[in-house]
């Protein structure tokens, strides 16, 4: 995790979920494990909005099937937010 969702969950976690758990599931686990309580949500970034990009191995998960992207053991999640600037 890259910028402000750095800073309200941390950089780096690793997680076991079960066996066709969804990027959906990961970011609740997520939130769970920082004791965020407000759903659907990384810091103050709506999970699967435009506000911010996931990446399972490299490909956006706008280009998949969304949160509902299926992960498999040793997927590379990545997830980042736009940022501004000039």
């Amino acid at each position: 995790m890259f910028g402000d969702v750095a800073q309200a969950i941390g950089n780096r976690h690793s997680l076991e979920l079960g066996e066709g758990s969804t990027v959906g599931m990961l970011a609740k686990e997520l939130a769970k494990k920082v004791g965020q309580k407000r759903q659907g949500y990384l810091g103050e970034y709506r999970v699967g909005g435009s506000e911010m990009a996931i990446l399972v191995n490299g490909r956006n998960i706008d280009l998949m099937d969304g949160v509902a992207t299926v992960l498999r053991e040793g997927d590379d999640v990545v997830i980042l937010i736009p940022t501004m600037g000039g």
